[in-house]
């Protein structure tokens, strides 16, 4: 089969079909002989952060010389870009080999796995037959019954802040998606997690103790305010003096969680050095991520898709640097996330919103969009590149653009600006 034809056929797949626990995956993996019980792997959960998070851990692992897989969702450019090793993708050669190989095997089950399924058995597979030294794979939806969740003994289980998200399947409490996160602790193996709430905290704390997990809390205090670098968060968190690419406080608190994992790995088998550590958080790129495009007019894109990151925005925007200039939202909002509490909180900050109704399946139906635009007072665009275009044309130092929404909304403005993926 053909690289398209392979594309295909994954992406015609339910991406999640509903959990009914790992027992395909365990049945493919075993066919394959279980290539994930030998990869040393940094098992990444959580509602927010746990994309930038792996994103640093990949950075800095590889400065350190370290040939290191990263399995992300979703993507913004190029479907391959799930799978990367030492920030190359996968290649197309590599993956429609594998793909073919697996779905040779997995279409003649009675209950095949699905798309992510699939993904995750495809990344493990290549990381494995590519010798990685060391694997960091983020969860794609909560934690028990996630696909990733198949690896037994990970070097190290990372659970970052915890929010109401994906309530139809992880629960409708704090406490209840806490436990769905909770479900990557394992047996013995080494935990940091990220301060989230209370209630929260309690879930991730009881089950750790329940499985002798030993536990490192980031203790946010540690983080200290270093004079400001253009473009950069510069920040001390314990001995470590950082320039971090990727803005906002919230990722400075993100880089705190990546460095309590390196100073775990530093007590095994692995060596990353201090200056692999700065010099690796000064490199990280993550797209999407309060991601600076352009300069006159300032435009920012962020694939803020819950009311937590939005919030995280607003704190970014309060800053010295933004006053007495104008905010202008572009926003794209699926209609299964908390678009009433995103859309309140932006009208907290912006000085106008305007919504891009991007087509997607899960796009919230017009007649209710209406109502939002007058209840909230947006604008409407089919076209953000004109859009943004008026405000280049006007060319002032005044205007602030913030494309913040839906990560499938993210793919035209970084077109846009010319900006793609390797």
């Amino acid at each position: 089969m053909t690289y398209e034809e392979i594309l295909t056929k994954l992406t015609s797949k339910s991406f999640f079909s509903q959990f009914a626990g790992l027992y395909r995956m365990k049945k493919t993996m075993e066919y394959f002989g279980n290539p994930e019980d030998s990869l040393k792997v940094i098992h990444v959960a959580g509602t927010n952060g746990k994309g930038s998070v792996s994103a640093m851990l990949h950075s800095v692992l590889k400065e350190a010389g370290y040939r290191v897989g990263l399995f992300t969702s979703p993507y913004i450019h190029d479907f391959r870009e799930r799978i990367q090793i030492n920030g190359e993708l996968i290649p197309k050669e590599s993956l429609t080999a594998i793909a073919e190989e697996v779905m040779n095997y997995t279409d003649t089950l009675s209950d095949a796995p699905n798309q992510f399924e699939l993904l995750t058995i495809i990344a493990l597979l290549y990381f494995s037959r590519e010798n990685c030294d060391i694997v960091v794979l983020e969860t794609g939806l909560g934690g028990t019954y996630d696909p990733t969740n198949i690896v037994p003994n990970p070097l190290c289980s990372v659970i970052m802040n915890i929010g109401l998200d994906h309530c139809k399947i992880l629960g409708n409490t704090i406490a209840e998606i806490a436990s769905a996160k909770a479900g990557i602790i394992k047996k013995d193996c080494n935990v940091v997690l990220y301060p989230s709430c209370p209630e929260a905290m309690e879930v991730l704390m009881k089950t750790a103790e329940a499985r002798n997990a030993p536990v490192s809390t980031v203790d946010l205090a540690l983080l200290k305010p270093l004079p400001a670098v253009p473009h950069f968060e510069h920040f001390r968190y314990r001995d470590y003096d950082i320039e971090l690419r990727l803005l906002g406080k919230h990722q400075q608190k993100n880089c705190a969680v990546a460095i309590e994992v390196i100073r775990l790995l530093n007590k095994t088998d692995y060596y990353i050095s201090d200056i692999d550590i700065i010099r690796g958080m000064a490199n990280v790129e993550w797209p999407a991520r309060m991601e600076l495009l352009h300069i006159k007019p300032t435009v920012y894109l962020d694939g803020g898709h819950n009311p937590q990151c939005i919030t995280a925005a607003e704190e970014f925007f309060a800053t010295s640097a933004f006053v007495g200039r104008k905010i202008h939202i572009l926003t794209g909002i699926l209609a299964d996330k908390d678009y009433r509490s995103m859309l309140t909180i932006m009208s907290e900050f912006a000085d106008d919103i305007t919504f891009f109704r991007f087509d997607h399946p899960r796009a919230i139906p017009e007649e209710e969009l209406q109502e939002l635009c007058e209840e909230f007072q947006l604008n409407r665009t089919d076209d953000p590149e004109e859009w943004i275009g008026k405000y280049e044309r006007k060319g002032s130092d005044k205007d602030v653009i913030l494309c913040i929404g839906s990560l499938y909304m993210t793919d035209r403005i970084r077109t846009y600006f010319g900006k793609t993926s390797n």
